[in-house]
């Protein structure tokens, strides 16, 4: 008899685990003993798999009681399991920008980004009200992980900060419509209360976008 490798082994794990999260997003929730049979494999071996995708975060499950017996447990996919799925929402976004600036023109595009960018300040003043400058610029690093950015912040030796994303979930847009990064810049000086500077950018070639950030105290000193 043939034995199969351990990569053969691992590929056919990820793939009954691929058609469970598959099943689970075509009917929406499923119970063990449904699973079992759309595959084709014992409950054992499916309870196995749906282990794993739980402490990946990738499914949830409730339980259904009935007047006797065991409960019985429905298994469903969670948020973060949407990104294991296509997502055209830069596609959408894109062609809305497009149609905003063939009815209202660029001027009725700069607003639109614009007020797109108020919103955003009036956030994360918010979520950096009552602390301190430093304290702001980590806390607006968190806000940005939070929302795909990947970003963390460093003290410089001069007093400024160093604020840099690994990642830009806006890069498809932002290299058709510059404004984009021209308001986040805006975004980060308004809502940190001091000078932000951008150094260098993902959309043109460079690994991550940085920007170096005054403090209040720094910035009047800078200007005189």
């Amino acid at each position: 008899m043939r034995l199969m490798s351990g990569a053969t082994v691992e590929n056919i794990l990820k793939s009954s685990r691929s058609l469970i999260i598959d099943l689970l997003k075509g009917n929406g929730s499923m119970s063990v003993e449904q699973l079992a049979e759309s595959m084709g494999v014992s409950k054992v071996c499916v309870r196995r798999h749906l282990s794993l995708l739980e402490q990946d975060g990738l499914i949830g499950y409730e339980k259904q009681r009935h007047e006797r017996g065991r409960p019985r447990y429905i298994y469903r996919l969670t948020t973060k399991a949407r990104c294991l799925f296509p997502q055209n929402y830069d596609v959408l976004a894109r062609e809305i920008l497009v149609e905003v600036e063939r009815q209202y023109g660029s001027d009725g595009l700069e607003r639109v980004l614009a007020g797109r960018a108020n919103e955003l300040i009036a956030q994360m003043r918010d979520e950096l009200v009552g602390l301190g400058f430093d304290d702001r610029v980590k806390a607006l690093a968190r806000v940005l992980t939070s929302r795909g950015y990947v970003a963390d912040s460093r003290r410089q030796r001069d007093g400024s900060y160093r604020l840099r994303h690994r990642h830009c979930p806006t890069e498809s847009l932002a290299i058709a419509y510059p404004g984009i990064c021209d308001e986040e810049v805006r975004i980060y000086r308004e809502a940190l209360g001091g000078e932000v500077m951008r150094e260098c950018r993902i959309v043109d070639g460079h690994r991550d976008c940085e920007f170096r950030i005054l403090g209040p105290a720094l910035t009047q000193i800078v200007r005189r």
